[in-house]
């Protein structure tokens, strides 16, 4: 009996097992002895029950190979043939543009983000630029978007529909290995792998700490180097200091290099806390609690005398008395590892965040008034949330974040002079116009109302309470809510279905959609 693929008990069990073999195997004698054969290679591969691999074994799901240069060809290269063939058989697949990206976050993204943890190598970005185009194409049927990606890659709570971002999960699942150097965690960490003959406490130096300045990479390295060169560029973009900080560690080089006493640094530690940012700098040193007062007094005179001159240096100062980041909280005050990679790539989506004009902001300005930030959130919220059924929430995302086309956007795209409304009202095809100001689309509205007043729903007359569901702020909980959703949805259907037709969509077509 064995473990199934993935169980962590695979690689205690694999390691406890080694340890046996490798002691019997150092304490047998050799003992050659001449085989007189034909065929000495094709009998021993028939004796051996085990096959014997000279260039690569895979190991859960990993290719090692004998070669670490080959580690990305093997495992990579593979994976990104390995997508594409699963996008190319999945593309006529009779499915829905959300149920597509539900595809990707469910099928793909795990293969990615496994192998990326796996092996956090070196990878060019052109790797994973590939990858996110085959995937876009795939979502909208190797046809031109229609949203940009920057709106989709939002969270839900921001306006958008959180398409991953692989080069960001990637930064993130690199970087994440700081985390652990900071912590000074040995137990699972990739320098065991790299550098098992030199001290591995020198890592607890690299992040927000000086170690980093003299250190000597070897050329070799395969993931301790990329991890520390995305985290100082991370920190550069974010305009931090990556030696100095709010939370660098009482207990860093920069402190041991002033010949401080242990005890000394034991007891404030334990007493005080762990970084200059609660020691305190410049006047606020041990003075900003009663207990960080009484350790003042006890501690050595010179010891004192040092820490509190390089707490209150210009440069000190300068790059750690502030409020500390979130950025620097995540390696410095979250003490477990659960979320790590979420939490980091939530600061890098920021960070790399592009700028695109929001949906929601283009209605406004059509419907010709202003949106706060409590109206904001009841719009998103009410596209993330309005139903249970995929279907229904895949056309409230849709009208939410303009995906029709109009007459107005084929101006542009196809360069033509006819930005006329298609349904041949003569007027200018907004989209405003196409879902609730043409005169061949009210009638169909004016509809809807009736049949909310005689179930009681006196609502306003207003665009943004059925195309973004932003009701009154008097009515936004009331219990009919669901239901005058459900009317303004399968109204949008009924219109989305004649969308470029030269007719009115009819009442009875909405009643059978509803």
């Amino acid at each position: 009996m064995g473990t199934r693929q993935g169980c962590p008990l695979s690689p205690l069990l694999f390691n406890i097992v080694l340890k046996t073999l490798a002691r019997a195997i150092k304490s047998t004698c050799i003992n050659l002895q001449h085989v007189y054969t034909q065929a000495m290679k094709e009998e021993i591969r028939k004796n051996t029950p085990f096959p014997i691999a000279s260039k690569k074994i895979k190991y859960l799901g990993i290719n090692l190979t004998k070669e670490v240069k080959d580690l990305y060809n093997e495992n990579y290269t593979t994976l990104k043939k390995e997508i594409k063939e699963h996008l190319r058989r999945w593309k006529d697949l009779p499915c829905s543009w959300i149920g597509r990206i539900n595809i990707v976050k469910m099928a793909i993204l795990p293969k990615v983000l496994y192998k990326f943890n796996a092996i956090p190598i070196k990878i060019p970005m052109t790797y994973l630029t590939e990858i996110e185009q085959a995937i876009m194409k795939f979502i909208w049927k190797n046809k031109k978007p229609r949203i940009t990606k920057a709106i989709l890659s939002r969270k839900s709570e921001t306006g958008g529909i959180a398409i991953p971002d692989l080069q960001l999960y990637y930064k993130a699942i690199v970087t994440k290995t700081a985390w652990y150097w900071y912590q000074n965690r040995q137990v699972d960490q990739w320098y065991r792998i790299e550098d098992t003959d030199t001290n591995p406490n020198k890592y607890n130096f690299l992040i927000l700490d000086k170690g980093a300045k003299n250190m000597q990479w070897r050329k070799d390295s395969l993931f301790n180097k990329w991890c520390w060169e995305n985290w100082k560029s991370i920190c550069n973009r974010m305009k931090l200091n990556p030696y100095l900080s709010p939370c660098t560690k009482l207990n860093s080089k920069w402190i041991k290099d002033l010949g401080i006493r242990p005890e000394t640094l034991q007891i404030t530690e334990e007493k005080v806390g762990p970084n200059l940012h609660l020691v305190g700098l410049g006047s606020d040193f041990l003075n900003r609690t009663p207990i960080a007062q009484e350790i003042k007094a006890k501690i050595n005179h010179w010891d004192r005398f040092k820490l509190k001159s390089f707490l209150s240096a210009k440069e000190t100062i300068s790059n750690a008395k502030k409020e500390p980041t979130e950025w620097e909280n995540i390696f410095a005050n979250h003490t477990s590892d659960r979320a790590l990679i979420s939490r980091i790539y939530k600061e890098l989506k920021k960070l790399y965040s592009k700028n695109s004009n929001n949906p929601v902001d283009k209605w406004a300005k059509e419907m010709n008034r202003h949106f706060t930030e409590e109206d904001l959130q009841a719009i998103n919220k009410h596209m993330e949330k309005c139903s249970t059924s995929l279907v229904i929430r895949e056309m409230q995302i849709k009208t939410t974040l303009r995906f029709h086309l109009t007459p107005i956007r084929m101006v542009i795209i196809k360069n033509t002079s006819n930005n006329r409304c298609w349904r041949g009202c003569g007027e200018k095809g907004t989209l405003i116009h196409c879902w609730w100001g043409c005169k061949l689309v009210q009638p169909l509205w004016k509809a809807v109302w009736r049949f909310l007043r005689k179930l009681g729903m006196d609502l306003p007359f207003d665009p943004a309470i059925p195309l973004l569901g932003l009701y009154p702020k008097d009515l936004r909980s009331a219990h009919y809510r669901d239901t005058a959703t459900s009317m303004f949805i399968a109204a949008q259907f009924t219109i989305a279905r004649l969308w470029n037709q030269p007719r009115c969509p009819s009442i009875d077509e909405w009643i059978k959609k509803l």
